[in-house]
C-alpha cells in the first residue's frame, strides 16, 4: 500500500509545483548572521513608519562630505571629502541613491574602512560587503541576476569591470563603494521578483535585501540603516527632521536625530529583579550619537549618579568626569537635567538624558530646542547596550511616549 500513496504524494507536489516555479538560482544569504531578535522585532510594526523623505535630485559634494563626517563623528574633512567622491560617482553611476549609500557608511562599519566584522555579521570593507553572497553573480567584470518578467525570468547583466571583485580591494573606500551602489542597484532591480520567489518577513525597503540575501528574516534592519540615512539628509540640509510636537505650551523636539526613533523599553518596567521601577523609556541609538535638547530650557544638573540614593554631583569639566570611574557610577551614569518653565502657573518640564558617554554642558547653561546636551553611551550601565534614557517630570513623572508620540515609536508589550 506504501507505494502507490508515495507515487500520489508525488503527483500532488509536481502539479503544485508547476504553478510555482522555483526561482534558477539557489538562495543568498550573508555568512553568520545571527539570529533575529523577536523581542526587537515587536517593538515596531511597520505600518507604524511615516514615507521616508526624499533625497535632493542635485548633491552637493562639500555639503554632503560635511554630513557625512557629521554622521561618522569627525575625522578628517579631507577624508570625507575624498570618500564624497567616489561615493557620488558610484551612485551616479549605478543610479541609487547617495544617501542610502551614505547610511550604509556609518551602519555598516562605523566608517572604518579596514573593517571585516559588524553587528550583523561578517562582510568587508566601508559597506561590509558579504563577497561570498555574490559569488554567482559577479564574475568577469559583469553583474548577472534574473528577474521574473511577464511569468518568464530574464537575465539581466551590468558591466563593473573597474575594479576585481577580491577580498583586498573591498578594504579600499574606492572600490568598495563602487561594488556597494553595483549591489544596492542588483537588489533595487530585483528586489520584486525575490519577494515573489523566497519566503520573506514582511518589509518596506529593498535594503533589507542587502542585509539578509534573499530570504529576509526582519524587517529592524531596514529600519536603522533608513534612520542613518534620514539623519544623513538632516546633516546636509535637504530634511527638517520629523515635526515638533506641542504639548502644555511648549514645542517639544526629538532628542535623537533622524526621528522617529524607537523605544526599547518602557516607563515601569521592572530593574533589578524588581527592586526598582524604570524612570523614563530607553531609545535605540548607537555609542557617539548626538544628544538634543527636547525643549529651550535651563541645564539644571549636569554631572554624575553615584551609588546612594540622592548622591548626585554636579560637574563642568571633561577632567571632573574622568576623576570618576565608570564602575563607581549609579544606575544614570553621566547625565543632564534641564527645567522647560511654561506660562502661568503650569509646573515646568524637567527633561533628564543619561548614561550619556560625553557631556556638553554644564550646571546654568541655556539651551534651545534642539541644542547639543552631550552624546549617547553606557555609563552607569552593566550590561545593556548604549542607548539613551530619557525622563520627563512635571510635579510627577511623564510618560515620554505619550508627551513624544509620533518622535517617539514602539509598543509597550514589546518591553
Amino acid at each position: 500500500m506504501r507505494r502507490p500513496i508515495t507515487m500520489l504524494v508525488l503527483v500532488v507536489l509536481a502539479v503544485l509545483a508547476m504553478g510555482q516555479e522555483r526561482p534558477p538560482w539557489r538562495a543568498r544569504r550573508r555568512p553568520a548572521m545571527p539570529q533575529p531578535n523577536r523581542i526587537a522585532d515587536a517593538r515596531v510594526h511597520i505600518a507604524d513608519w511615516p514615507d521616508e523623505p526624499e533625497s535632493p535630485s542635485a548633491v552637493d559634494p562639500a555639503r554632503f562630505a560635511r554630513a557625512l563626517r557629521t554622521i561618522c563623528g569627525g575625522g578628517p574633512l579631507e577624508r570625507a571629502e575624498r570618500w564624497t567622491g567616489y561615493l557620488l560617482e558610484s551612485a551616479a553611476t549605478f543610479e541609487v541613491d547617495p544617501f542610502l549609500l551614505g547610511a550604509l557608511v556609518y551602519r555598516e562599519s562605523r566608517c572604518r574602512s579596514d573593517a571585516e566584522e559588524g553587528e550583523r555579521g561578517s562582510g568587508l570593507g566601508l559597506t561590509l560587503i558579504a563577497r561570498e553572497m555574490y559569488a554567482e553573480n559577479l564574475r568577469r567584470g559583469e553583474l548577472r541576476f534574473t528577474v521574473r518578467r511577464n511569468d518568464r525570468w530574464e537575465e539581466e547583466a551590468r558591466t563593473v569591470d573597474r575594479f576585481p571583485f577580491a577580498g583586498p580591494r573591498l578594504l579600499l573606500p574606492e572600490p568598495n563603494l563602487y561594488f556597494a551602489a553595483a549591489l544596492l542597484r542588483l537588489w533595487k532591480d530585483q528586489h520584486e521578483t525575490v519577494d515573489g520567489a523566497f519566503e520573506q518577513e514582511p518589509h518596506r525597503h529593498f535594503v533589507s535585501h542587502w542585509v539578509w540575501g534573499d530570504r529576509v528574516r526582519t524587517d529592524r534592519d531596514e529600519d536603522v540603516i533608513l534612520t542613518d540615512r534620514r539623519r544623513l539628509l538632516e546633516y546636509y540640509g535637504a530634511h527638517e527632521g520629523a515635526p515638533p510636537i506641542v504639548w502644555g505650551g511648549l514645542t517639544l523636539g526629538c532628542p535623537l536625530d533622524g526621528c522617529p526613533r524607537v523605544i526599547s523599553s518602557w516607563i515601569g518596567s521592572e530593574r533589578d529583579d524588581g527592586a526598582r521601577h524604570h524612570r523614563g523609556v530607553d531609545l535605540e541609538s548607537l555609542p557617539g550619537e548626538p544628544v538634543r535638547a527636547i525643549a529651550g530650557g535651563l541645564v539644571v544638573f549636569a554631572g554624575v549618579d553615584l551609588p546612594g540614593g540622592q548622591n548626585h554631583t554636579q560637574l563642568a569639566t571633561p577632567a571632573e568626569y574622568d576623576a570618576f570611574s565608570r564602575d563607581s557610577l549609579g544606575a544614570g551614569g553621566r547625565y543632564v537635567c534641564i527645567r522647560h518653565d511654561r506660562e502661568g502657573e503650569l509646573p515646568s518640564l524637567r527633561s533628564c538624558y543619561m548614561h550619556l558617554e560625553e557631556v556638553h554642558v554644564r550646571y546654568g547653561d541655556r539651551l534651545e530646542r534642539g541644542g547639543d546636551v552631550g552624546t549617547v553611551g553606557r555609563t552607569g550601565m552593566q550590561r545593556s547596550a548604549a542607548h539613551l534614557h530619557l525622563e520627563l517630570a512635571t510635579d510627577q513623572l511623564e510618560d515620554p511616549s505619550e508627551i513624544l508620540y509620533g518622535l517617539l515609536l514602539g509598543h509597550r508589550d514589546a518591553g
